[in-house]
């Protein structure tokens, strides 16, 4: 567990520092070690989670698992709003059983969808209840490519929220790769113009380069998502802030977009 951003500071620089680090890794965490100064990685941990660096976030793999359902399509605000008010009202799986679509509804209406979150709930409630005894954890052992298989089986779950589970609840090196982080790691490491997020094929393709580069160590695999995703949700957009990028002498598609603009 990390408790605060010093610590996590330490762990990325800690491996830079490795004798027998490969260049391709040493280059994606001195690029984090780089951002980590703009960033925060304990202020930016969401998901309420038996290991988060807050103690009152500290809650039960089951609560994560819906407060992704939660977050999916709307803004961190409304998702802190929606989740607060689910975890104010329900402690225990059981409580969550004993409701309805309608209640659930209503306690998580300001992130948006609240019938189809809330349907979602219920599915993946019951679901756990009658395959695991109700608690979640049973899905640990340890195997990721077992447990992810496992986790998609979950009504609804898609790969995202697999890998925010393995990589978040269940402390393991399996990477969420979101639309931010997606844009980040293409626009610098790749060269492709044509990559889309919409594309599986180009998600996994991030995906396996980052895990295949980086030293399994599921906390270097947070921060990594975590610096990675807020540097795309503030500096590398859609429509990018080139200009201000700690990153921009390093990216493919700054080298691009600047070349292009000097022949304007």
């Amino acid at each position: 567990m990390i408790t605060n951003d010093t610590e996590a500071y330490e762990i990325i620089t800690n491996r830079i520092k490795c004798k027998d680090i490969p260049s391709k890794e040493e280059k994606i965490l001195s690029f984090v070690a780089l951002l980590m100064k703009d960033y925060s990685f304990t202020k930016n941990q969401t998901y309420p989670r038996s290991f988060h660096p807050e103690p009152s976030k500290r809650k039960d793999a089951y609560f994560t698992l819906v407060a992704i359902i939660i977050s999916l399509r709307t803004t961190l605000e409304n998702e802190q709003k929606a989740v607060n008010s689910f975890l104010k009202k329900f402690k225990s799986i059981n409580e969550v059983k004993n409701s309805s679509v309608e209640e659930i509804k209503n306690i998580i209406v300001c992130a948006g969808m609240p019938k189809k979150k809330s349907q979602m709930i219920v599915d993946i409630t019951n679901y756990i209840i009658n395959n695991y005894s109700g608690d979640i954890n049973k899905i640990n052992n340890g195997n990721v490519l077992e447990m992810r298989n496992k986790l998609l089986n979950l009504p609804g779950i898609g790969e995202k929220s697999a890998d925010c589970m393995l990589e978040l609840a269940f402390n393991l090196p399996s990477i969420v790769v979101d639309t931010n982080v997606f844009r980040v790691v293409a626009r610098i490491f790749f060269k492709k113009k044509d990559m889309s997020f919409g594309k599986k094929e180009d998600v996994r393709k991030i995906k396996s380069f980052l895990e295949e580069n980086i030293i399994k160590d599921y906390r270097i695999f947070q921060i990594v998502h975590t610096i990675f995703l807020l540097h795309g949700k503030y500096i590398c957009k859609s429509n990018p802030y080139c200009e201000k990028c700690k990153l921009n002498k390093y990216c493919n598609y700054y080298a691009i977009k600047d070349k292009q603009l000097s022949i304007l």
